[in-house]
């Protein structure tokens, strides 16, 4: 009786635990950079090594963070969009903070509600042109955390 309570207790626990087939665009917890408590953080496909790829990729930034998304050499060749990448399908999500930027090399957004928001370059997106950031409350507004 207590090897099945503790067989069960097992099971339900697995069953509870977030699920990493669940990650927003391949962002698993490990993943995101700490970035909270900043004021200001750039995300750009800026690496000279593989022009396809996020920097960061998965961040967690503060409520009222301004995000500063730029593109290289401009959107109209990565047009960046707010939404998900899931079993190889690029869903664009209307309520998103981050929208659609699909021209120019840079584009500001201030992310003001809690939440996690993934995005992806349309064109890329299959080659892992996708990311996520997440929102956390700010804890004190009085600058003393």
């Amino acid at each position: 009786m207590i090897r099945s309570a503790a067989v069960l207790a097992a099971g339900l626990a697995t069953l509870l635990a977030p699920s990493r087939s669940e990650a927003l665009n391949g962002c698993l917890d490990a993943d995101f950079l700490d970035r909270t408590g900043r004021a200001e953080l750039v995300v750009a496909n800026d690496d000279p090594t593989n022009m396809f790829r996020y920097r960061p990729r998965c961040a967690t930034v503060s409520e009222g963070t301004r995000i500063v998304f730029r593109a290289v050499p401009t959107f109209g060749h990565h047009p960046l969009y707010g939404g998900l990448v899931a079993g190889g399908t690029a869903t664009i999500d209307p309520a998103s903070p981050i929208g659609s930027i699909t021209n120019g090399t840079e584009t500001v957004r201030t992310l003001v509600d809690a939440g996690e928001f993934p995005y992806f370059c349309d064109f890329h997106y299959s080659q892992g042109m996708t990311g996520s950031l997440r929102v956390v409350p700010t804890l004190f507004g009085n600058g003393f955390d």
